[in-house]
């Protein structure tokens, strides 16, 4: 470098100032080499310098910052509560059992298989129960007054439902209660309705119905391995609403027939203003086996009350089935 003032060629560096040696002249250091071409010393600056400064992009919206970073945060709270119940359970598992909780295990154990075993059975009774009050009535029938159709120790269904909407007809078989002992069940054959007249002459059974026409009763059903024989009656079944005088000794229809003793008021009668009217509709029962048979003609109440019928029966399961019409 050449001082323009006087020519010399001799500066002093002072900085980013160049003083002339001889002359004082002050010039800037600008760095450029005149003796060296231009191209030369700017790819000495890169060289020296680097590459150019990389670009500098834009800070991200203040929100989305803030958005990664919840984010983040959320994760990592989920990820510790995830590892707090995995060691948890961990902990949990590794914990060995205490004799107690071994004990009530067991016991829970043992409670749970009796009510299991126990279950089907209680179910099963409620059922039984259920359907022997109000569907089927069983029984064992101890003796011979039904034979041949119901044999000694034959075992009965009777159905409860047969009557709840139609009324018992003749030659019905009918499970009962005793009208002279309720506390005991009977089986026996209807033969007489309300308002007939039944009449036995040497064991063949007479009805005289409501409207006054004399028949004899079927007999395919009676013990035919006996002569029947016996003479009773005739009796008179009342009719439901029918009235009832006594003479304090006997209680007799509005036809005038001997209805029982007073004992029929209390057993199927209803008081009204000192007078007594049937209650309900009576049946007259027989016995298949007639010569033996205890049954209608000897009871001292003489008439099977509707209401008192168990069921009709149905079948006989034991010792063979056999169904009855």
């Amino acid at each position: 470098m050449i001082c323009k003032k006087c020519g010399c060629d001799t500066f002093i560096d002072d900085g980013d100032m160049l003083i002339c040696a001889k002359c004082g002249a002050v010039s800037i250091d600008i760095g450029i080499n005149f003796n060296e071409s231009v191209t030369n010393q700017l790819n000495k600056i890169e060289t020296e310098e680097g590459s150019a400064p990389e670009e500098i992009q834009a800070p991200p919206p203040i929100e989305a910052v803030i958005a990664e970073q919840q984010a983040e945060a959320a994760f990592e709270a989920k990820e510790a509560e995830t590892e707090t119940e995995t060691k948890t359970d961990d902990a949990q598992e590794a914990e060995p059992e205490s004799e107690s909780d071994k004990g009530k295990k067991k016991a829970k154990n043992k409670t749970k298989e009796i009510f299991e075993f126990c279950l089907p059975i209680v179910i099963a009774a409620i059922l039984a129960t259920i359907i022997k009050m109000f569907i089927l009535a069983n029984a064992v029938v101890p003796t011979g007054s039904m034979i041949p159709t119901i044999n000694e120790n034959d075992r009965i269904i009777a159905s409860r439902l047969s009557y709840i909407s139609d009324d018992p007809e003749r030659y019905d078989i009918i499970m009962f209660n005793f009208p002279d002992n309720e506390d005991t069940k009977f089986v026996k054959r209807i033969l007489g309705l309300p308002g007939e007249i039944i009449n036995v002459v040497d064991g063949k059974v007479y009805i005289t119905d409501s409207d006054s026409k004399r028949f004899a009763a079927e007999d395919s059903f009676v013990n035919s391995n006996e002569t029947p024989r016996g003479t009773s009656g005739p009796f008179y079944i009342p009719e439901q609403g029918e009235e009832i005088t006594t003479d304090g000794s006997y209680c007799y229809a509005e036809n005038g027939m001997n209805v029982g003793s007073t004992s029929f008021l209390s057993k199927y009668c209803e008081e009204k203003n000192g007078k007594y009217y049937v209650e309900e509709n009576l049946y007259f029962c027989i016995g298949d086996n007639i010569n033996i048979s205890m049954d209608s003609r000897s009871w001292t109440n003489k008439y099977v009350a509707e209401s008192k019928i168990l069921g009709k029966v149905i079948f006989k399961y034991y010792p063979k089935f056999e169904k009855f019409e």
